[in-house]
């Protein structure tokens, strides 16, 4: 594996939110294009499963962030672009405009008072600034399992900063922890200072945020945010099943969901880690395609080596194999004597006598250290 390669995530785009379009318009023999506001989210690619349970022209959307709050999901800079795409980006003290040659080259941000951040005037008219405060939320909706997401670009300052203040609030209100947590994304339209109609998008709570912030910690996402929404089969309120974006509706559906709310529990109980989260769900990924007899004997499996874990939890490793011992190696090595206080239980004196578990669960607590640094 190349070194480096799982530092940043990088998440994958299926599709784009937009809260406007250009209509074109004929004027004295002229066309031209105006743009026009919208009340409802035009979804560019990957429309059609958020349509099938919000509607044609959703208003309001439930959804989660994949990951705690961190650049890759919540990316809000002052940004300036051209034809060519984005040319300058920074945080308001200092921004890296692209150069000819396309290096990067550091220059006075807005708070700086650098020009492309500031307002002009061409005779009576107030030209907007070429630069402004651009936040891009990746997110993915309740209901519609992806490997990818959905983004947003949320302009100006005050919209940045009333999405900053409320992801900031909730991951609070989640002590800390915010991937998973289901809020609305809505979409008005309101007349600004001109008079002329402005969409406006909002981040707030819904009945589903309460239930999740004020319920237990294990809030997967495939089985904790909606009761219809059941690993990747997406069910009414009664349990009929309604349809699922990633298989037919006659494929494996009950067997998948049963594989994906295992798979995803095993997961939370640090059953599963690292490269094997993965090669599972590579596994969960592939089952719309077997018959049902190897679809079943796929999720039997999976149950069997879960039920083995929770019955040998509580072993040391070196009654076990190379995978155990190799956590306990990892996690002794990395440990420091305050992550012991974190996890509850004390350091040993040598790595075969952590349990199967405690090696796991030392190895996730670390993995999550990771993340959290990174996201600083």
């Amino acid at each position: 594996m190349i070194q480096g390669l799982h530092t940043r995530t990088r998440y994958v785009r299926i599709g784009k939110f937009k809260i406007g379009l250009k209509e074109t318009v004929v004027r004295g023999g002229r066309s031209f294009e105006k743009p026009v506001a919208l009340d409802y989210f035009r979804i560019i690619e990957g429309a059609q499963p958020i349509q099938a349970l919000y509607g044609e022209r959703p208003q309001q959307v439930l959804v989660y962030l994949p990951d705690n709050l961190s650049q890759a999901t919540w990316d809000a800079f002052y940004k300036r672009y051209a034809r060519s795409g984005l040319i300058c980006k920074g945080d308001g003290i200092v921004g890296q405009e692209v150069q000819a040659d396309g290096s990067l080259k550091a220059r006075d941000c807005a708070l700086r008072g650098c020009p492309f951040a500031q307002s002009s005037k061409k005779g009576d008219k107030v030209e907007a600034p070429a630069c402004r405060p651009i936040g891009t939320l990746s997110f993915k909706v309740v209901g519609v399992p992806s490997a990818g997401v959905y983004q947003i670009d949320i302009k100006g300052r005050m919209g940045v900063e009333r999405a900053d203040s409320y992801l900031c609030q909730l991951q609070q209100a989640a002590g800390g922890d915010l991937s998973g947590v289901p809020f609305l994304l809505t979409v008005t339209v309101s007349r600004g200072k001109d008079s002329f109609p402005t969409s406006r998008i909002e981040l707030r709570d819904g009945p589903e945020t309460a239930q999740v912030l004020q319920g237990s910690r294990n809030r997967e996402t495939t089985r904790a945010i909606l009761e219809r929404v059941q690993g990747f089969v997406i069910t009414s309120d009664t349990g009929q099943v309604i349809a699922s974006p990633e298989i037919p509706v006659e494929e494996n559906l009950q067997t998948r969901a049963r594989f994906a709310l295992l798979l995803n529990q095993a997961i939370e109980d640090h059953y599963i880690l690292g490269d094997s989260v993965e090669h599972y769900y590579q596994v969960l990924r592939t089952l719309g395609r077997m018959g049902e007899a190897e679809a079943e004997q796929s999720f039997q499996k999976l149950e069997a080596f879960v039920d083995d874990l929770k019955a040998t939890q509580d072993e040391p490793v070196a009654q076990h194999g190379e995978a155990d011992q190799r956590y306990a190696n990892f996690a002794f090595k990395y440990l420091k004597p305050t992550d012991y206080q974190t996890l509850g239980f004390a350091q040993p004196a040598e790595p075969s006598v952590f349990t199967r578990l405690q090696a796991r669960q030392a190895v996730a607590h670390l993995y999550e250290q990771r993340k959290l640094k990174e996201a600083a």
